[in-house]
Protein backbone atom coordinates (compact mmCIF):
# COMPACT_ATOMS: atom_id res chain seq x y z
CA UNK A 1 0.00 0.00 0.00
CA UNK A 2 1.33 3.39 -0.49
CA UNK A 3 1.77 6.11 1.72
CA UNK A 4 -1.03 7.36 3.89
CA UNK A 5 -1.40 10.94 4.66
CA UNK A 6 -2.84 11.80 8.71
CA UNK A 7 -5.96 13.35 6.96
CA UNK A 8 -6.68 9.85 5.30
CA UNK A 9 -6.20 7.49 8.51
CA UNK A 10 -9.83 7.43 10.69
CA UNK A 11 -9.02 7.24 14.61
CA UNK A 12 -11.21 5.41 17.79
CA UNK A 13 -10.77 5.65 21.25
CA UNK A 14 -11.73 2.24 23.05
CA UNK A 15 -12.52 0.67 25.87
CA UNK A 16 -9.24 -1.78 26.33
CA UNK A 17 -11.44 -5.10 26.63
CA UNK A 18 -13.14 -4.37 22.84
CA UNK A 19 -9.07 -4.94 21.43
CA UNK A 20 -10.53 -8.74 22.00
CA UNK A 21 -12.86 -7.72 18.90
CA UNK A 22 -9.49 -6.86 16.43
CA UNK A 23 -6.89 -9.32 17.88
CA UNK A 24 -6.09 -10.42 14.19
CA UNK A 25 -5.95 -6.60 13.18
CA UNK A 26 -3.55 -5.51 16.44
CA UNK A 27 -1.38 -8.68 15.64
CA UNK A 28 -0.87 -7.73 12.07
CA UNK A 29 -0.09 -4.22 13.27
CA UNK A 30 2.01 -5.89 15.64
CA UNK A 31 3.69 -7.76 13.48
CA UNK A 32 4.27 -5.14 10.29
CA UNK A 33 5.28 -2.05 12.97
CA UNK A 34 7.85 0.00 12.09
CA UNK A 35 9.75 -0.45 15.22
CA UNK A 36 8.57 -3.82 17.10
CA UNK A 37 7.54 -3.92 20.58
CA UNK A 38 6.65 -7.25 21.97
CA UNK A 39 5.06 -5.75 24.93
CA UNK A 40 2.32 -3.90 23.04
CA UNK A 41 1.24 -7.11 21.22
CA UNK A 42 -1.92 -8.79 22.29
CA UNK A 43 -0.26 -12.20 23.46
CA UNK A 44 1.77 -9.83 26.42
CA UNK A 45 -0.26 -7.19 26.99
CA UNK A 46 -3.39 -9.07 27.29
CA UNK A 47 -1.60 -10.84 29.55
CA UNK A 48 -0.46 -8.19 31.60
CA UNK A 49 -3.68 -6.34 31.52
CA UNK A 50 -5.49 -9.13 33.07
CA UNK A 51 -2.79 -10.02 35.69
CA UNK A 52 -2.16 -6.71 36.91
CA UNK A 53 -6.09 -5.59 36.91
CA UNK A 54 -5.67 -2.93 35.04
CA UNK A 55 -8.31 -3.98 32.22
CA UNK A 56 -11.08 -1.14 33.76
CA UNK A 57 -8.46 1.59 33.78
CA UNK A 58 -6.77 1.43 30.04
CA UNK A 59 -8.33 2.45 26.77
CA UNK A 60 -6.65 2.72 23.40
CA UNK A 61 -6.72 5.09 20.77
CA UNK A 62 -7.00 3.21 17.40
CA UNK A 63 -6.08 4.73 13.66
CA UNK A 64 -7.60 2.72 10.50
CA UNK A 65 -6.12 3.42 7.13
CA UNK A 66 -9.38 2.86 4.52
CA UNK A 67 -8.66 0.97 1.60
CA UNK A 68 -10.95 -0.24 -0.81
CA UNK A 69 -11.29 -3.81 0.49
CA UNK A 70 -12.08 -2.48 4.05
CA UNK A 71 -9.66 -0.87 6.57
CA UNK A 72 -6.22 -1.79 8.13
CA UNK A 73 -4.88 -1.00 11.55
CA UNK A 74 -1.94 1.44 11.33
CA UNK A 75 -1.75 2.43 14.32
CA UNK A 76 -2.11 1.75 18.45
CA UNK A 77 -1.37 3.55 21.57
CA UNK A 78 -2.58 2.14 25.11
CA UNK A 79 -3.36 4.77 27.58
CA UNK A 80 -4.61 5.13 31.07
CA UNK A 81 -5.95 8.81 32.49
CA UNK A 82 -3.36 8.92 35.95
CA UNK A 83 -3.02 11.09 38.70
CA UNK A 84 1.01 10.33 37.84
CA UNK A 85 2.13 12.75 40.50
CA UNK A 86 -0.06 12.13 42.94
CA UNK A 87 -2.18 15.27 42.95
CA UNK A 88 -5.23 15.68 41.37
CA UNK A 89 -3.40 16.66 37.58
CA UNK A 90 -4.09 13.65 35.64
CA UNK A 91 -2.52 13.27 32.33
CA UNK A 92 -3.05 10.68 29.67
CA UNK A 93 0.34 8.50 30.43
CA UNK A 94 1.04 5.92 27.52
CA UNK A 95 0.61 2.63 29.27
CA UNK A 96 4.18 1.31 30.98
CA UNK A 97 4.37 -1.16 34.55
CA UNK A 98 7.12 -2.65 35.54
CA UNK A 99 6.89 -5.47 33.77
CA UNK A 100 7.12 -4.11 29.94
CA UNK A 101 10.69 -1.78 29.78
CA UNK A 102 9.10 -0.52 26.87
CA UNK A 103 5.97 1.94 26.17
CA UNK A 104 6.31 2.34 22.54
CA UNK A 105 2.57 2.55 20.69
CA UNK A 106 2.73 0.59 17.62
CA UNK A 107 2.68 2.49 13.94
CA UNK A 108 2.52 0.38 10.61
CA UNK A 109 5.92 1.16 9.01
CA UNK A 110 4.62 2.22 5.90
CA UNK A 111 2.70 4.90 7.24
CA UNK A 112 4.81 5.65 10.34
CA UNK A 113 4.65 9.38 10.85
CA UNK A 114 1.36 9.81 9.11
CA UNK A 115 -0.47 7.21 12.05
CA UNK A 116 1.81 8.63 14.54
CA UNK A 117 0.53 12.02 13.61
CA UNK A 118 -3.11 11.02 13.80
CA UNK A 119 -2.99 8.98 17.35
CA UNK A 120 -1.30 12.31 18.66
CA UNK A 121 -4.08 14.76 16.88
CA UNK A 122 -6.89 12.53 18.43
CA UNK A 123 -5.27 12.13 21.75
CA UNK A 124 -4.86 16.03 22.44
CA UNK A 125 -8.03 17.10 20.56
CA UNK A 126 -10.35 15.06 22.77
CA UNK A 127 -12.12 17.03 25.34
CA UNK A 128 -12.57 14.55 27.16
CA UNK A 129 -8.95 13.71 27.81
CA UNK A 130 -6.52 15.77 30.00
CA UNK A 131 -4.29 17.90 27.69
CA UNK A 132 -0.49 16.16 28.67
CA UNK A 133 0.26 13.21 27.31
CA UNK A 134 2.95 11.25 29.07
CA UNK A 135 5.31 8.45 27.06
CA UNK A 136 7.45 6.93 29.76
CA UNK A 137 10.26 5.29 28.62
CA UNK A 138 10.18 5.37 24.66
CA UNK A 139 12.61 4.69 22.59
CA UNK A 140 14.39 7.98 21.21
CA UNK A 141 15.55 5.78 18.33
CA UNK A 142 12.47 5.16 16.32
CA UNK A 143 9.72 6.43 13.51
CA UNK A 144 7.29 7.11 15.85
CA UNK A 145 9.61 9.42 18.14
CA UNK A 146 11.09 10.94 15.03
CA UNK A 147 7.44 11.49 14.08
CA UNK A 148 6.78 13.29 17.25
CA UNK A 149 8.57 16.10 16.09
CA UNK A 150 6.15 16.50 12.81
CA UNK A 151 3.09 16.90 15.59
CA UNK A 152 4.72 20.06 16.12
CA UNK A 153 3.25 20.10 20.13
CA UNK A 154 5.79 21.16 23.00
CA UNK A 155 7.53 18.46 24.62
CA UNK A 156 10.02 17.70 26.57
CA UNK A 157 12.43 14.65 27.35
CA UNK A 158 13.29 13.71 31.19
CA UNK A 159 15.48 10.42 32.79
CA UNK A 160 17.50 10.40 29.32
CA UNK A 161 19.72 7.99 28.93
CA UNK A 162 21.28 5.55 27.07
CA UNK A 163 20.06 1.50 26.87
CA UNK A 164 22.75 -1.38 26.06
CA UNK A 165 21.53 -2.85 22.32
CA UNK A 166 22.71 -4.92 20.23
CA UNK A 167 22.95 -3.22 16.31
CA UNK A 168 25.30 -5.45 14.38
CA UNK A 169 25.33 -7.47 11.06
CA UNK A 170 27.64 -10.32 12.19
CA UNK A 171 26.59 -13.81 13.93
CA UNK A 172 26.78 -14.40 17.62
CA UNK A 173 30.57 -15.27 17.69
CA UNK A 174 31.88 -12.65 15.80
CA UNK A 175 30.07 -9.88 17.64
CA UNK A 176 31.32 -11.08 21.03
CA UNK A 177 34.69 -11.10 19.45
CA UNK A 178 34.15 -7.68 18.03
CA UNK A 179 32.70 -6.27 21.40
CA UNK A 180 34.60 -7.73 23.85
CA UNK A 181 38.11 -6.76 24.44
CA UNK A 182 40.96 -9.46 24.80
CA UNK A 183 41.19 -8.84 28.38
CA UNK A 184 37.60 -9.32 28.83
CA UNK A 185 37.29 -12.39 26.70
CA UNK A 186 40.38 -13.91 28.96
CA UNK A 187 38.68 -12.56 32.77
CA UNK A 188 35.51 -14.87 31.55
CA UNK A 189 37.16 -17.76 30.62
CA UNK A 190 39.10 -17.45 33.58
CA UNK A 191 35.56 -17.60 35.40
CA UNK A 192 33.84 -20.22 33.27
CA UNK A 193 37.04 -22.26 33.89
CA UNK A 194 36.34 -21.87 38.07
CA UNK A 195 32.88 -22.28 37.68
CA UNK A 196 33.95 -25.73 35.51
CA UNK A 197 35.81 -26.60 38.92
CA UNK A 198 32.33 -27.39 40.80
CA UNK A 199 30.65 -29.51 38.33
CA UNK A 200 30.60 -29.88 34.77
CA UNK A 201 28.97 -27.33 32.90
CA UNK A 202 25.79 -26.87 30.41
CA UNK A 203 24.03 -24.38 28.62
CA UNK A 204 19.97 -25.68 28.03
CA UNK A 205 18.00 -23.56 25.27
CA UNK A 206 14.31 -24.12 25.15
CA UNK A 207 12.13 -22.95 22.38
CA UNK A 208 9.42 -25.25 21.77
CA UNK A 209 6.22 -24.41 23.72
CA UNK A 210 6.11 -27.90 25.24
CA UNK A 211 9.45 -27.48 27.07
CA UNK A 212 9.24 -23.38 27.79
CA UNK A 213 6.78 -24.23 30.74
CA UNK A 214 9.35 -26.26 32.60
CA UNK A 215 11.59 -23.77 31.89
CA UNK A 216 9.66 -21.55 33.42
CA UNK A 217 9.37 -22.87 36.77
CA UNK A 218 12.86 -23.57 36.87
CA UNK A 219 13.61 -19.70 35.90
CA UNK A 220 11.45 -18.61 38.94
CA UNK A 221 12.79 -20.56 41.42
CA UNK A 222 16.17 -19.80 41.05
CA UNK A 223 14.96 -16.13 41.03
CA UNK A 224 12.82 -16.30 43.76
CA UNK A 225 15.99 -18.05 45.62
CA UNK A 226 18.29 -14.63 45.74
CA UNK A 227 17.87 -11.09 46.62
CA UNK A 228 14.77 -10.68 44.89
CA UNK A 229 12.90 -13.18 46.38
CA UNK A 230 14.18 -11.55 49.88
CA UNK A 231 12.77 -8.20 48.77
CA UNK A 232 9.57 -9.56 47.24
CA UNK A 233 10.95 -8.40 43.83
CA UNK A 234 10.81 -12.15 42.03
CA UNK A 235 7.75 -12.61 39.77
CA UNK A 236 7.07 -15.78 41.99
CA UNK A 237 6.71 -13.43 44.85
CA UNK A 238 3.35 -12.06 44.26
CA UNK A 239 0.75 -14.07 42.39
CA UNK A 240 0.18 -11.05 39.93
CA UNK A 241 3.12 -11.22 38.29
CA UNK A 242 3.48 -14.93 38.57
CA UNK A 243 -0.04 -14.81 36.73
CA UNK A 244 1.64 -12.37 33.78
CA UNK A 245 4.93 -14.42 33.57
CA UNK A 246 2.59 -17.79 33.34
CA UNK A 247 -0.17 -16.28 30.58
CA UNK A 248 2.17 -14.09 28.63
CA UNK A 249 5.33 -16.78 28.14
CA UNK A 250 2.96 -19.55 27.21
CA UNK A 251 1.17 -17.61 25.11
CA UNK A 252 4.17 -16.36 23.42
CA UNK A 253 5.23 -19.19 23.33
CA UNK A 254 2.88 -20.66 21.16
CA UNK A 255 3.91 -18.97 18.70
CA UNK A 256 7.42 -20.04 18.92
CA UNK A 257 7.96 -16.28 20.36
CA UNK A 258 10.60 -17.37 24.05
CA UNK A 259 14.06 -18.36 24.10
CA UNK A 260 14.52 -19.89 27.72
CA UNK A 261 18.25 -20.41 28.35
CA UNK A 262 19.54 -22.46 31.68
CA UNK A 263 23.09 -22.98 32.61
CA UNK A 264 23.84 -25.87 34.70
CA UNK A 265 26.45 -27.05 37.16
CA UNK A 266 26.30 -30.84 36.95
CA UNK A 267 21.74 -30.95 37.26
CA UNK A 268 21.84 -28.07 39.43
CA UNK A 269 20.61 -24.88 37.54
CA UNK A 270 23.09 -21.64 38.28
CA UNK A 271 21.65 -18.89 36.22
CA UNK A 272 18.98 -18.08 33.42
CA UNK A 273 17.23 -15.76 31.34
CA UNK A 274 14.10 -15.66 29.31
CA UNK A 275 14.19 -13.94 26.10
CA UNK A 276 11.30 -12.94 23.66
CA UNK A 277 12.19 -13.15 19.95
CA UNK A 278 9.87 -11.43 16.94
CA UNK A 279 10.10 -9.86 13.78
CA UNK A 280 13.80 -8.89 13.52
CA UNK A 281 14.23 -7.87 17.10
CA UNK A 282 15.13 -10.03 20.82
CA UNK A 283 14.13 -8.48 24.04
CA UNK A 284 16.00 -10.15 27.36
CA UNK A 285 13.23 -9.82 29.66
CA UNK A 286 14.48 -11.76 32.78
CA UNK A 287 17.78 -12.87 34.41
CA UNK A 288 18.41 -14.85 37.48
CA UNK A 289 21.64 -16.43 38.82
CA UNK A 290 21.97 -18.69 42.31
CA UNK A 291 24.03 -16.11 44.42
CA UNK A 292 25.89 -19.05 45.74
CA UNK A 293 27.98 -19.04 42.49
CA UNK A 294 27.98 -15.28 42.44
CA UNK A 295 31.92 -15.62 42.09
CA UNK A 296 32.27 -16.93 39.03
CA UNK A 297 29.54 -14.63 37.25
CA UNK A 298 27.02 -17.27 36.22
CA UNK A 299 24.72 -13.79 34.74
CA UNK A 300 27.23 -12.96 32.65
CA UNK A 301 27.87 -16.45 31.42
CA UNK A 302 24.08 -16.80 30.76
CA UNK A 303 23.78 -13.63 28.44
CA UNK A 304 26.67 -13.95 27.04
CA UNK A 305 26.02 -17.10 25.37
CA UNK A 306 22.13 -16.22 24.61
CA UNK A 307 23.55 -13.37 22.83
CA UNK A 308 25.90 -15.57 20.92
CA UNK A 309 23.04 -18.52 20.12
CA UNK A 310 20.56 -15.43 19.05
CA UNK A 311 22.89 -13.89 17.00
CA UNK A 312 24.34 -17.44 15.23
CA UNK A 313 20.51 -18.40 14.60
CA UNK A 314 19.54 -15.18 13.20
CA UNK A 315 22.30 -12.56 12.11
CA UNK A 316 21.69 -9.08 12.11
CA UNK A 317 19.26 -9.90 14.99
CA UNK A 318 18.70 -6.87 16.98
CA UNK A 319 18.65 -7.21 20.54
CA UNK A 320 17.03 -4.76 23.53
CA UNK A 321 18.83 -5.72 26.69
CA UNK A 322 15.39 -4.21 28.64
CA UNK A 323 18.20 -2.85 31.43
CA UNK A 324 18.49 -0.16 33.51
CA UNK A 325 21.13 2.71 32.97
CA UNK A 326 24.66 1.64 33.90
CA UNK A 327 23.82 -2.26 34.03
CA UNK A 328 27.11 -4.16 34.54
CA UNK A 329 26.12 -6.96 32.53
CA UNK A 330 24.20 -5.67 29.53
CA UNK A 331 27.07 -2.73 29.23
CA UNK A 332 29.53 -4.95 29.42
CA UNK A 333 28.15 -7.20 26.98
CA UNK A 334 26.11 -5.39 24.17
CA UNK A 335 27.81 -2.60 22.18
CA UNK A 336 25.89 -0.37 21.00
CA UNK A 337 23.47 1.87 22.65
CA UNK A 338 19.41 3.16 22.58
CA UNK A 339 18.39 6.77 23.42
CA UNK A 340 15.48 6.43 25.96
CA UNK A 341 13.70 9.01 27.97
CA UNK A 342 10.38 10.02 29.80
CA UNK A 343 8.80 12.44 27.28
CA UNK A 344 6.18 15.17 28.33
CA UNK A 345 3.92 16.50 25.86
CA UNK A 346 1.38 18.91 25.53
CA UNK A 347 -2.03 19.03 23.92
CA UNK A 348 -1.25 22.76 22.80
CA UNK A 349 0.21 24.37 20.15
CA UNK A 350 2.04 26.47 22.54
CA UNK A 351 4.33 25.54 25.89
CA UNK A 352 1.24 26.67 28.36
CA UNK A 353 0.76 26.60 31.93
CA UNK A 354 0.07 23.02 32.18
CA UNK A 355 2.78 22.22 30.33
CA UNK A 356 5.18 23.95 32.77
CA UNK A 357 3.23 22.23 35.85
CA UNK A 358 3.38 18.90 34.04
CA UNK A 359 7.46 19.19 33.58
CA UNK A 360 8.67 20.99 37.07
CA UNK A 361 6.47 17.91 38.82
CA UNK A 362 8.34 14.98 36.48
CA UNK A 363 11.67 17.32 37.36
CA UNK A 364 10.85 16.71 41.23
CA UNK A 365 9.33 13.14 40.49
CA UNK A 366 12.98 12.22 38.88
CA UNK A 367 14.99 13.66 41.64
CA UNK A 368 13.01 12.03 44.56
CA UNK A 369 13.40 9.04 42.72
CA UNK A 370 17.67 9.52 42.54
CA UNK A 371 17.51 10.52 46.04
CA UNK A 372 15.60 7.64 46.76
CA UNK A 373 17.77 5.02 45.09
CA UNK A 374 20.80 6.39 47.05
CA UNK A 375 19.37 6.17 50.47
CA UNK A 376 19.01 2.27 49.34
CA UNK A 377 22.22 2.10 47.74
Amino acid sequence: MTQAAAEDIRTERVAWRSLAEVEDAWRALSRDAATPNIFNGPEFAEAAARALGADEALQAMLAWREDGDGRELVGLMPFRRRNRWGIGFPVVEAWAHPYAPACLPLVRKDCAEAATIALFDAITADPALPGIVMLPLLSLDTPFAAALLSVRKPLYVHAGHQRAVARSANDGDAYLAQTLSGSRRKRLRQQLNALAKEGEISFSMVRDARDVNAALGVFLQLEASGWKGQAGSALKSDPASRDLADAAVSALARRGQVRILILHVDTRPVAGLVAFVADGTAWLWKIAYDENFARHSPGKHVMMEMVRQLLNEEPGLFIDSCATPGHPLADLLLGERMAMGDVVVSAGGRAGPAFRTANLLERLRGQARVLRDRIRG
